[in-house]
């Protein structure tokens, strides 16, 4: 999948970690053959992530404290340690790297799902 119409996809069907939960603008980051666009919310971040030949990941990271977690040392953020978890996403569509269109409903399901499944967690 072409890497801005990953992005651009992104931003459109997770516009509502913004608009609902209080999440920055994205910022993206293009590593060659991985892309990331994450979102921040205090120490807390969404990260929506492709890498070349993979399907799309969705990543939490949240403080360790929240929960208890083990802290994750490469996550830390502003000093503070941060778990990683990778949240229950549920799709019917299936990512298909040549395929724009099923690509992108792929992508759109993904967000219906987090925002779904993590709702206790996008509120607090």
């Amino acid at each position: 999948m072409n890497k801005d119409i990953f992005q651009k996809s992104v931003l459109e069907n997770f516009q509502y970690l913004q608009d609902e939960y209080n999440f920055s603008y994205p910022v993206t980051e293009d590593l060659g053959r991985e892309i990331f666009i994450k979102y921040e919310r205090n120490n807390q971040t969404v990260s929506i992530s492709l890498e070349a030949g993979s399907e799309p990941l969705i990543e939490i990271f949240h403080p360790s404290s929240e929960t208890g977690d083990k802290p994750v040392p490469w996550a830390s953020k502003n000093g503070i340690n941060r778990s990683r978890r990778f949240p229950k996403v549920e799709t019917h569509s299936k990512f298909i790297e040549t395929d724009e269109n099923e690509s992108i409903k792929h992508i759109k399901e993904m967000s219906v799902s987090l925002k779904k499944n993590e709702q206790t967690w996008l509120k607090a």
